[in-house]
């Protein structure tokens, strides 16, 4: 799903011992990824015959004299033969170690305990857990330059058809730990940049949020945003790095929902190069570099907005379908479609409303103008319906792909949409709490886990999307 896209009339959906340099996944053992080696984790069920006071806190002694740290525990009761709990507790060391052996003998030595069982880690669906990995997660929708088909303005230009490939098969070679690759944008090419990034500034100057309206001029200052310069992700990425700890990666077109937002995790953006066509510099089918970077990467300077983007992205590691297509839905009515109140105005900070005139004037305009509403095939809506930004709501909101979004919702302030963001993603069921270690690029897991062997996500991302254009057309006729 995530397709982060511009377009006015048009959208796509689904759209602290670690080493740096990590190796784990190059090894597989029956299929499964061993993540042991590194950073072990083990998993152990106490049984207890009966319940009474104090009995937990002298496992936990237990495990205080022993020096092992407890990464997560919980209580279940669940036989009718006893009235004792079973405490699942997971904690940092193999099974095999000898300080672990001992430990184990202790507790089942303790009055009332019954048994003490070691348990396989749990298997969860692959996720990335080191930077690195991101390598692995670059299989996109459309092949980088499949989506070019007979909508496509470019589709009839064999010359831009020519230049779309070669801007492409950079991102496609580049590999994590390289310097980003450059790009000798043309004249042509510039002169699109131009005719966008002059018709969208005043409007942003109206209708853009404040934290964007500070921060442009800085992109102007340091990363070499300008009418007549397309700036290059590596400049960009080092001055987003220094400010909230963001960067960017170069992609070759539209990833999977799951492989879009495993990144944000590592804080981590994923950015096209190529532009839009030419022949219509205000409307492209798909995300371009205008997109990109004049409507999502402002943002990701901005502590509050890079904190909840990358909350969404830890969330989504090791996550059900199901739940990936909840965050996605929350990502797209808050980074991509988000509004927010400034005093009594609506202003956007969503990327697809800053990347669009179109757009903006829909979600902002305390009256949209009757062409606006026509461009969006709302000329029977006269504005959209604003609601109160609920993430759980959001998460269940059905949106269109081909029109402006009938329905928007609006957060107080971006440390608004940051605390109802984060209660949200507390809120859904994990398979383990992640926590993101800046230092060594890794995620650190607070139970005993193996992942599943990496499978592409491509084609069943396909599919649903597949399922939900039909789905669309149904609702239209």
């Amino acid at each position: 799903m995530l397709q982060r896209l511009q377009c006015a009339t048009r959208r796509w959906a689904e759209c602290k011992r670690l080493p740096t340099l990590c190796t784990s996944w190059h090894r597989r053992h029956g299929g499964l990824v061993d993540l042991h080696e590194l950073d072990p984790r083990s998993f152990l069920i106490v049984e207890v015959k009966r319940d009474r006071p104090g009995v937990l806190g002298e496992i936990l002694e237990l495990f205080t004299r022993s020096a092992i740290n407890m990464t997560h525990i919980e209580s279940r009761f669940k036989s009718f033969a006893r009235d004792g709990p079973s405490f699942h507790i997971d904690f940092e060391g193999s099974l095999k170690d000898a300080q672990v052996q001992e430990l184990m003998k202790a507790i089942k030595g303790l009055p009332g305990v019954y048994d003490v069982l070691p348990e396989t880690p749990r298997e969860v669906p692959w996720f990335p857990m080191n930077i690195r990995e991101l390598d692995l997660t670059v299989d996109t929708l459309d092949g980088g330059t499949e989506l070019i088909n007979e909508d496509h303005p470019g589709f009839n230009d064999p010359a831009y058809r020519e230049r779309r490939f070669e801007i492409v098969s950079l991102a496609k070679a580049y590999k994590h730990g390289e310097k980003l690759p450059r790009v000798r944008y043309t004249e042509q090419e510039t002169a699109t940049w131009q005719a966008v990034y002059e018709r969208l500034g005043s409007l942003h100057d109206k209708w853009a949020c404040r934290e964007y309206r500070e921060m442009l001029p800085q992109m102007e200052k340091y990363c070499g945003y300008a009418v007549n310069n397309i700036p290059q992700l590596g400049d960009i990425s080092d001055f987003l790095q220094q400010r909230t700890g963001f960067t960017l990666r170069p992609i070759s077109g539209l990833l999977s929902a799951r492989d879009f937002l495993n990144a944000l995790a590592f804080r981590v953006f994923y950015s096209t190069q190529y532009i839009r066509h030419h022949g219509n510099p205000f409307y492209t089918p798909e995300p371009d570099i205008c997109h990109e970077l004049l409507g999502h990467v402002p943002l990701f300077a901005n502590p509050a907005f890079a904190d909840f983007s990358q909350e969404i992205g830890l969330a989504s590691l090791a996550a059900t379908d199901e739940d990936v297509a909840k965050l996605a839905a929350v990502y797209w009515f808050t980074v991509e479609f988000g509004l927010l109140r400034e005093g009594e105005d609506v202003k956007a900070f969503g990327a697809g409303v800053l990347s669009s005139f179109g757009e903006m004037e829909w979600a902002c305009a305390d009256v949209p103008s009757q062409e606006c509403r026509e461009m969006g095939s709302m000329k029977e809506q006269l504005k959209p319906i604003l609601r109160p930004l609920d993430p759980l709501e959001a998460s269940k909101q059905e949106y269109p792909i081909t029109t402006y979004q009938p329905v928007m919702f609006c957060a107080e302030s971006l440390e608004d949409a940051e605390f109802r963001i984060a209660q949200f993603c507390d809120s859904l069921t994990r398979p383990f709490f992640p926590q993101y270690d800046p230092l060594t690029q890794t995620i650190r897991v607070t139970k005993a886990i193996r992942r599943a062997t990496r499978h592409s996500t491509v084609e069943l991302q396909r599919q649903k999307q597949m399922e939900f254009f039909e789905k669309g057309k149904s609702r239209e006729n």
